[in-house]
């Protein structure tokens, strides 16, 4: 059967992503809210601050940069309260965003950077020579790249190092250049945002999100929590502790507050204490969250020092959250506990939980304007309450990966679904429950790392025959974790140890796909007739060994 939505469809607006969030008339009121607040520095910015300047950014690529319609931007940068200047103010300009974590290593960096192919990058201090050394290589001029944040808290200087930074951008840019505003057949098909989510076959793949996919996941969401948006003046304090350059920080954690004139305390990265002491401080009301935080919530030890009668609401996504979890939380901070349901390529929300409703496990219901069925391995649908794969169909559902017309055709079917590779079942209140992912993904922390990227790695040392990737889980961090099964060679079984591998790996990726799971020696790699790892027999393995414990 086809599910749908328990809300009714709704009309999707035909405005961009940035005349949608700020120049509709009732977007005019409550332009005082101060929306952004630095974790570390307590500076702000308020909703009027934060227009001036995104059309200032918009003013300065048009006229100081030169950069025309069409163009890409890429972030390289940890959160920061100036972050939605430059995304916000690219969009404006008529050019599209991409974004990049700024703790890959050069090669990742090098081989996102050409595949996207950015005309111009902003990057965190912190990251310029990574940066610069990435750009060299696909040939963007050192005068194409922008500083955000500097040492210190001096966030405003002009120059740093001899590049100019946001602040010298903004110095003098005309705040009335004109924008460009997207025709409703141009917003249909115009790419807003490149956002990269990993794949089974190793590199991780541009997910082209355009404007009409993000103003109709924003109507989505908020027809969903319609009780929590007519509240105005609303009385929340959020905490932005997701990263920005992931698209589900991107979207709940940028987007959201401006349109919900929700002010945000936003954190560089996540840590405990400070992430403790900013919720008593600040008195937050809400988190978006991912397992991990959902852990330290439910057990440790530093909460109690902590005053958070405030808190009302956890919603968690990017990967299922555990009922044990849930529970803890929501009996240790007496906080409704919710689920939501989303990939990159569904930009990014699909499903959320009714915070009126307790039904621990569920990743909630239909977003409005979704349609999905639930389908065997042979592509036929199952029976209601059996599991099967999920697929999505609505206006949110991605353009398509960038440069990769054959992953996209697998991914979309000709009816329009996109299949999910979760596995799912439904039970009869429309409640859905991921039970299994047909993905080979590991998603550590909320983050993902894709098996064949970290295998085609390990294969390229000296000692190594082949190898295979799967995912353990870990209670104590309520996530799952890389583990490598590795064949040597002949000549090095004898003088090769695991910690080289782990070493070799590290040096070479980003911290989140690090070996944390360890490595095991194995004389060979269990595959099919045509080569395909057989996951399932390491997991299997895996399983008897934790019994045998």
């Amino acid at each position: 059967m086809v599910y749908k939505s328990h809300i009714p469809d709704i009309p999707i607006p035909t405005e961009d992503i940035y005349h949608y969030i700020f120049e509709l008339p009732e977007r005019q009121s409550q332009q005082d809210v101060e929306i952004f607040i630095d974790a570390d520095t307590g500076r702000t910015t308020t909703v009027a601050q934060l227009r001036r300047n995104t059309r200032r950014f918009a003013g300065a690529l048009q006229t100081k940069v030169g950069a025309k319609r069409g163009q890409i931007v890429a972030m390289c940068a940890p959160n920061s309260i100036d972050f939605p200047i430059a995304t916000l103010g690219t969009l404006a300009a008529g050019l599209i965003v991409t974004t990049s974590n700024p703790a890959f290593h050069l090669d990742e960096l090098t081989e996102q950077f050409k595949d996207s192919r950015p005309n111009y990058i902003v990057a965190d201090y912190t990251a310029l020579e990574k940066v610069k050394a990435a750009a060299a290589v696909i040939g963007i001029p050192d005068e194409h790249i922008f500083v955000i944040g500097a040492p210190d808290g001096r966030t405003t200087m002009p120059v740093f190092e001899g590049h100019t930074t946001l602040y010298g951008l903004l110095d003098g840019a005309p705040e009335d250049a004109p924008l460009v505003r997207l025709t409703p057949e141009e917003q249909a098909v115009t790419t807003a945002f490149i956002c990269y989510s990993s794949g089974t076959t190793g590199k991780p793949k541009g997910v082209q999100i355009t404007h009409r996919n993000t103003v109709a996941n924003f109507c989505q969401y908020m027809a969903a929590e319609r009780s929590w948006w007519d509240q105005l003046p609303t009385q929340d304090m959020l905490i932005g502790v997701l990263p920005f350059f992931h698209i589900y920080g991107l979207h709940v954690l940028i987007h959201v507050p401006i349109l919900r004139r929700a002010p945000i305390v936003v954190m560089r990265r996540f840590q405990i204490p400070q992430f403790f002491e900013l919720i008593q401080r600040y008195r937050v009301t809400f988190i978006f969250a991912v397992p991990p935080i959902c852990l330290a919530l439910a057990k440790h030890p530093l909460v109690e020092q902590y005053d958070m009668s405030s808190l009302r609401e956890v919603i968690c996504g990017a990967a299922p959250l555990g009922t044990e979890i849930a529970v803890a939380v929501r009996e240790r901070l007496n906080v409704v506990v919710r689920q939501g349901l989303g990939m990159t390529e569904v930009s990014p929300l699909s499903h959320i939980l009714s915070a009126t409703e307790v039904v621990d496990g569920s990743s909630g219901q239909l977003l409005p304007n979704i349609t999905a069925k639930v389908i065997d391995e042979e592509g036929n649908e199952v029976a209601p309450g059996e599991a099967g794969e999920m697929c999505v169909r609505g206006p949110n559902i991605m353009k398509g990966y960038l440069n990769k017309p054959e992953e996209t055709a697998a991914m979309i079917d000709a009816d329009g679904y996109l299949h999910t590779g979760d596995v799912v079942r439904v039970d009869e209140n429309g409640h859905f429950f991921v039970v299994d992912r047909i993905k080979e993904l590991i998603k550590y922390k909320g983050f993902q790392v894709a098996p064949a990227e970290l295998e085609a790695l390990i294969q390229t040392h000296d000692a190594v025959a082949d190898a295979a990737v799967i995912q353990v889980q870990c209670p104590e961090q309520a996530t799952e974790l890389p583990k490598a099964y590795v064949a040597l060679k002949a000549t090095h079984q004898d003088t090769t140890t695991a910690q080289q591998i782990m070493d070799y790996v590290t040096e070479r990726v980003a911290p989140y796909k690090k070996l944390r799971g360890g490595v095991e020696f194995i004389d060979v790699i269990p595959r099919s007739p045509s080569g395909k790892i057989l996951r399932r027999l390491l997991r299997d393995r895996e399983q008897a060994a934790a019994k045998a414990q």
